[in-house]
Order: C-alpha cells, then sequence, then structure tokens
C-alpha cells in the first residue's frame, strides 16, 4: 500500500470537511443573494397577500391587473417544519456516527497500548482509516443536513424580499390611484384611463426585480446542489475503501483506491467547486 493509498480517507474526510465549510458559510450565494437581509425560516410558510393592500385603499379593481406579482410567492410557499425535521434527522445521523467513530477510535487505543512492531502500526494505521471512514458519514450526514437548512433560509429570504418589493410598488400605486379617482368625476374619468397603465408600468418593473431575485435563487441553488452532489461522489469512494479494508481483515487481497482511481471524482468536484463561487 502506498503512502497516497493509506492517506485515501484521510483526504476524503477532508474535502467533506470543505464541502461542509463552503455550504455553511454562504459560497455558493450569489452576491446579490449574500448582501440580502436574512430572514427567519418561518417566512417559508407565511401566507401573506401583499396586493390585499388595494382593496384596503379602495382600488382594488387594480388586483386582476398585475396579480402576476404575488405567482412568485404561491411557488416558494413551503412548510418550515418538513425543512426542520429532515435535517434534524441527518444531524441526528451525523451525531451518531461521530459518537461511534469517536469511541471506537477510544477502545482501538486502549486494545493496543501494549503492541509494538510493524503490527502494531498496521493495526494503528487501518484502525485510523476506519475511524475516518466512519466520520466521513457522518460528515456526510452533517452536509446534508446543512444544505437543507441553508436552502430552506435562502428561499424564506426570498420570500421575504419578494413581499417587500410588492409591497414597495403597492405603495408607489396606491397615491397614484388615489388621486386619480378623487379627480374622475372633473375629468371624465380620463384620470383614472391615464393612471392605470402608470400603476401597470411600476407592477411590471417590480416584476423584473423580483424575477432577477429569482433567478439569483436559481442560479445559487444549482451552485449548492453541486456542492452535495460532490459530497455524495465523496461518500461513494469512502465506502468503497471501507470495503476494501474489510476485505483485507478477512484475508482478502483488495487494494485501496488510489489517487489515480479519484481523478474522475475529484476533477467532477473542481467542476462543482468553481461554479459554487458567487454568480454576481
Amino acid at each position: 500500500m502506498t503512502t497516497t493509498d493509506a492517506g485515501t480517507i484521510a483526504a476524503l474526510l477532508t474535502e467533506l470537511r470543505t464541502t461542509t465549510n463552503a455550504i455553511t458559510t454562504d459560497q455558493w450565494l450569489s452576491a446579490d443573494l449574500a448582501a440580502t437581509p436574512r430572514a427567519p425560516m418561518s417566512e417559508l410558510g407565511t401566507t401573506g397577500k401583499p396586493l390585499q393592500a388595494l382593496d384596503s385603499a379602495g382600488v382594488g379593481f387594480l388586483t386582476s391587473m398585475i396579480s402576476f406579482l404575488e405567482e412568485p410567492l404561491d411557488q416558494l410557499s413551503g412548510n418550515p417544519g418538513n425543512v426542520q425535521q429532515g435535517a434534524g434527522e441527518f444531524q441526528s445521523a451525523g451525531k451518531a456516527a461521530t459518537t461511534l467513530a469517536e469511541e471506537y477510535g477510544a477502545k482501538k487505543g486502549e486494545d493496543t497500548d501494549s503492541w509494538s512492531g510493524a503490527s502494531a502500526e498496521e493495526y494503528a494505521k487501518t484502525g485510523k482509516e476506519l475511524v475516518d471512514g466512519v466520520l466521513s458519514v457522518a460528515e456526510t450526514a452533517l452536509t446534508n443536513a446543512s444544505a437543507l437548512i441553508k436552502a430552506g433560509e435562502v428561499v424564506a429570504q426570498v420570500v421575504a424580499e419578494v413581499t417587500r418589493l410588492i409591497t414597495e410598488a403597492v405603495g408607489k400605486i396606491v397615491p397614484i390611484m388615489t388621486q386619480a379617482l378623487a379627480t374622475a368625476a372633473a375629468t371624465f374619468g380620463q384620470s383614472v384611463a391615464m393612471a392605470i397603465p402608470q400603476c401597470v408600468q411600476i407592477a411590471v418593473e417590480c416584476g423584473g426585480r423580483i424575477a432577477a431575485k429569482l433567478g439569483e435563487l436559481l442560479a445559487s441553488g444549482e451552485n449548492l446542489i453541486k456542492l452535495v452532489e460532490g459530497a455524495q461522489a465523496v461518500l461513494k469512494i469512502v465506502k468503497q475503501a471501507l470495503s476494501v479494508i474489510g476485505d483485507k481483515a478477512e484475508g482478502g487481497s483488495a487494494e485501496l483506491p488510489t489517487a489515480q482511481s479519484r481523478t474522475g471524482t475529484e476533477s467532477s468536484r473542481a467542476e462543482a467547486d468553481r461554479e459554487a463561487q458567487p454568480v454576481g
């Protein structure tokens, strides 16, 4: 077994931890979303209808003309409880695997304190690889948990931002239409006829800003998916390595994956890392 082979699992564990860090530190976010104010996860379940303010202002007849503004809110709404539950399950699995690795590592040390020579070194090395392998499984679970939570938080963030943009547009529309209605009798309705296109234009401009925000969310989501897929690819190699260790323990002759056999996985991860750079 070469030095590269012996360090395979440790190197993969490092890769997984790097991926988890990239997710938790928002390296996959676009520059625009990174600069957008944060919002609580509860925003995912919001049932707010910002266009209802038009009814309160007495200009509800405009709602049907600009209802497209609220469509993204319907598409983005979800159940924050489901997101947190799913992430919690991954976190529990990660913690259980971490505890198992720590317990095995401690027991391995106690059992081999009095050992010496080449056999002791080989046993210690194999034990370290097993510990790192189990920790890799734990790290992948934590990566998935972090991805779920972060995805939910960012969608909630976009929901809050879209709501803010619509509210801002409504705040511009209401005074214009209120004034038009106030002078409608004197202008034989001309004031209203002139105000409606102006209000619709405000809504269209708002819709453009919302579309840009959704585009940033889509691009960031694709970056996040690449990171998670990269972690899954690394875990596949870890499982292969653990299987080889088990085969050796039973007297088999399988070999751990070498650096060469990992080239394809590392190349795909490198591409994910490149595309996970801020896109703003």
